[in-house]
């Protein structure tokens, strides 16, 4: 007699449904982070913008929003931007974003993403004693 070998239709589909829940979680989360690394992109080349040119608030957010809009970044809202003055007051020197992403995953569970960058242009002022 012949030992039989091999998987059970039982196993199967537990394999099955560990791919397809791993599957799901990846079709999930990977647009989340595209749009995350598409937004450091963003605020990399707005630091060297910030750094190069005297902007205003309004001309930062203009900047912001339509390198949004060409990288297809929807979930950064206005509200969610902040922009800061530096010491002369009169110019934007620090941009920070902070935005929340939620998924529908399986049923009434979401993923959230929660991601924070900053940039800031200006020295820090050191004391000297």
């Amino acid at each position: 007699m012949k030992k039989q070998q091999g998987m059970t239709l039982i196993g199967w589909v537990l394999v099955l449904g560990l791919i397809g829940f791993f599957a799901t979680l990846a079709m999930r989360l990977v647009p989340m982070y595209q749009e995350y690394y598409g937004v450091l992109q963003i605020m990399k080349s707005m630091e060297t913008e910030l750094k190069n040119n005297d902007l205003t608030k309004q001309q930062v957010m203009t900047l912001l929003q339509r390198r949004f809009n060409t990288g297809y970044i929807s979930s950064v809202k206005e509200e969610n931007i902040e922009l800061g003055r530096g010491r002369n007051g009169a110019y934007v020197t620090r941009i920070k974003i902070d935005y929340e992403v939620r998924k529908s995953f399986i049923a009434h569970i979401s993923l959230v993403g929660h991601f924070v960058e900053e940039v800031d242009v200006e020295p820090s002022v050191r004391t000297v004693r």
